[in-house]
């Protein structure tokens, strides 16, 4: 008997793992690839992600490999309109790490492995799962196909928006696809922005521009439905800097959407991460999300592990941090909500108003942190 079965090898799933072998539990982490997919998407670490991932062991190496975003501007018309600092944090990382998500869940598999040679099963697919009296039945595939099974005493969906496990539990994951759509991609750096963010607050809509190591930069923009367009072409016409089409080493299209379950605790079955919600992913923020959620679930699987922990007592702990994490999502679904409004496009005759408020506004140092700590996430706590 497994103490926890978690289905999914991302940088949530992976943490929580290593959280719970550190405690002492029995643990083994499903992923359906073998190998890490190079296609990252997600880049950004918030501070408190750092935290939780220095927590378990991977922080400074990772930090040394990424790049410290500890700066941010706002761009319109060829003028900075907006700047945010991040040094001021009270924060033990006052900075937002780019890194491809793929380089962090390398290092998180090896630290696993490091852990706990065993715990890591690549190229094992989920199929199914009953519920039992004290434990979960989990149905698996192997890479050849070859059934397989275990038993749990705690199932954790930790499997992505699409998430199969929640699928499997017929567990309703409500919201709406929201009408912004976006194109991605990151291409040889051609500013001269160094480590800083910048936000081109074009009429036609946004520009994001997002350092990278290797010397790359993330290029994301704002696109009408429907629309045939080319990313680099959209880069020269709305920020007049130029993104080598033919260099581009990652592309994507991609749709936006906020989505939710009621519940992140279904008796022995939970879900974590982008399994529990969905975050629109401008801002980035999904994946510090999922971190928190395993750092704060850690300790509540282990007590309801401890034989002196009764069923009744089990399902409040985990009810009251199923709300508490939830509320950190919604929350973070406003601002990213947020953050594309200001990004949609604008009337060229309302371009000059909307750079003075955002100039008054920010004049402000203390409106300007309040922002600077909302898009770092350092109001989403980490538990000492």
């Amino acid at each position: 008997m497994i103490d926890v079965l978690i289905v999914g090898g991302g940088p949530s799933g992976l943490t929580l793992a290593l959280l719970l072998l550190e405690a002492g539990h029995s643990v083994k982490v499903l992923e359906s690839r073998a190998g890490v997919s190079a296609h990252s998407r997600a880049i950004g670490i918030h501070p408190p992600g750092l935290e939780v991932l220095d927590r378990v062991g991977v922080g400074a190496s990772l930090a040394k490999q990424g790049v410290h975003i500890g700066h941010g501007l706002g761009i319109s018309r060829n003028r900075i309109v907006a700047e945010l600092d991040f040094g001021f944090l009270p924060v033990a990382h006052p900075f937002v790490l780019a890194l491809p998500q793929d380089q962090t869940v390398i290092r998180l598999r090896e630290r696993l492995a490091e852990s706990d040679p065993t715990a890591f099963l690549g190229g094992v697919e989920f199929r199914e799962f009953t519920s039992h009296p004290g434990y979960r039945h989990v149905q698996v595939a192997g890479a050849d196909g070859r059934p397989g099974s275990f038993d749990c005493r705690f199932l954790i969906g930790a499997d992505g928006s699409r998430s199969a496990v929640r699928r499997k539990a017929m567990i309703p994951f409500k919201g709406r696809q929201l009408p912004d759509h976006y194109l991605m991609g990151d291409y040889p750096e051609s500013t001269n922005f160094g480590s800083v963010a910048a936000l081109f607050l074009h009429p036609e809509g946004i520009v994001e521009s997002f350092p990278l190591p290797f010397g790359l930069r993330r290029w994301v923009a704002w696109i009408r439905d429907g629309e045939s367009a080319d990313l680099s072409a959209i880069v020269a016409r709305r920020t007049g800097f130029v993104a080598d089409r033919l260099a581009n080493s990652m592309y994507s299209r991609f749709l936006t959407a906020n989505r939710f379950v009621d519940r992140m605790d279904h008796g022995g079955m939970l879900l974590i991460g982008d399994a529990a919600h969905e975050v629109s992913p401008i801002g980035g923020q999904g994946m510090t999300l999922g971190l928190l959620d395993a750092l704060a679930l850690a300790p509540l699987l282990s007590r309801g592990l401890s034989a002196t922990t009764s069923q009744m007592e089990t399902e409040i702990i985990f009810a009251s941090w199923s709300g508490v994490r939830l509320k950190a999502a919604q929350r973070a679904a406003r601002q990213a909500h947020l953050n594309m409004r200001l990004g949609r496009p604008l009337d060229k005759r309302l371009v000059g108003s909307r750079d003075a408020l955002v100039r008054g506004l920010l004049a402000s140092k203390r409106f300007e942190r309040a922002v600077a700590s909302t898009f770092t996430m350092v109001n989403h706590e980490v538990r000492r």
